[in-house]
């Protein structure tokens, strides 16, 4: 029998369906934790997140993305946290200490009434099914049911005030650089387009940018090598020289057509770049490409008033196949005239 879709597993467990949202976190855990950086605790508020929140999932087909940019944004707001210092290093307290800080979705389900509280732990937590679970609070399946719906609303609307109270970071979605096309365009800052796809979704971002980037974003694409370290190269290996590393780039703004990228060092530092430095850098060193969710929304808007300039780029026969030969034969010929 093949495997259930995310989408129907999804759709399952919209419905309370336990078993079709563990096989959901199984499925997409090991990306889970790379994108909490190994951190279990990020990666177990992912999943209490997520399944919260499941009602808000707009693309059934996109939960390992969105599980991963919930998890990634949870992992960051752990980071930025102040560092807890350990209880024995304390004096010992005039009056009891306050609680740990636990996460918030945790905290929300703590604030439960104890019958839902009860009734969440053992069916998301300890794995309990319906039937074990009313025979272990003494109380019907019916009711059993009753208290998780209850429960889930709870945690909505809770989670909710909570993101009020600290706005969350921008969702951002994974994409990936799959094609550069010359648009024809007569703008030196503007004559290429390179087109960004959603890993595991069917959204596309097109950001114009200028020839010398788009050949070299072309030839990155389909392994032709220069014979000196490039400006991408150079950059990236001075990183490497100095202990850096480059854990993802994003693009996290679009006004009056104009975007803008940020590479992101390990350890929390953040670099102002043009999207097309970024995503060249990106390249070269394999690190993750992001855009913050607005950013393609704010895209999918205003894609009408590009409508035509769009299908020319797509239109043209010099994609990133033919750039990427050209410049393997300009390659090839300078070796050539050098000997």
């Amino acid at each position: 029998m093949p495997a259930r879709s995310d989408a129907e597993l999804v759709t399952a467990a919209r419905t309370g369906d336990r078993a079709a949202f563990a096989v959901l976190v199984e499925r997409h855990q090991p990306a889970l934790l790379r994108a909490c950086r190994g951190s279990a605790d990020a990666a177990q508020d992912a999943v209490l997140h997520a399944l919260s929140g499941l009602d808000g999932l707009r693309d059934e087909s996109a939960f390992g993305p969105w599980l991963c940019g919930i998890g990634r944004n949870l992992f960051r707001r752990e980071l930025r946290a102040p560092t807890a210092v350990p209880l024995d290093a304390l004096p010992e307290p005039a009056a009891p200490p306050p609680a740990p800080r636990d996460g918030a979705v945790l905290a929300a389900i703590a604030a439960l009434p104890p019958g839902q509280r009860d009734a969440v732990a053992l069916f998301y937590l300890a794995d309990l099914s319906h039937r074990q679970i009313s025979e272990r609070l003494g109380i019907s399946v019916g009711a059993v049911k009753t208290r998780l719906h209850k429960a889930r609303s709870a945690l909505q609307a809770r989670l909710s005030d909570l993101r009020r109270e600290t706005p969350p970071m921008p969702e951002s979605v994974p994409m990936r650089v799959t094609d550069v096309r010359d648009s024809g365009g007569e703008d030196p800052l503007g004559t290429h387009v390179v087109f960004l796809e959603e890993e595991g979704g069917a959204r596309r971002l097109p950001i114009w940018i200028a020839a010398a980037e788009a050949t070299t974003l072309a030839l990155r694409l389909h392994d032709v090598e220069s014979p000196r370290p490039g400006t991408y190269r150079f950059a990236a290996d001075l990183l490497a020289a100095a202990g850096a590393e480059l854990e993802e780039v994003r693009i996290v703004r679009l006004a009056e057509g104009v975007f803008y990228g940020q590479a992101r060092l390990a350890g929390g530092a953040e670099v102002d770049a043009r999207p097309s430095d970024a995503l060249n850098l990106a390249l070269v060193t394999g690190a993750p490409v992001l855009v913050d969710e607005d950013v393609l929304v704010r895209a999918a808007d205003s894609e009408r008033e590009i409508a035509e300039l769009l299908a020319k780029a797509l239109d043209s026969p010099r994609d990133a196949r033919a750039i990427a030969e050209e410049g393997r034969a300009r390659i090839a010929q300078a070796r050539v005239t050098r000997r």
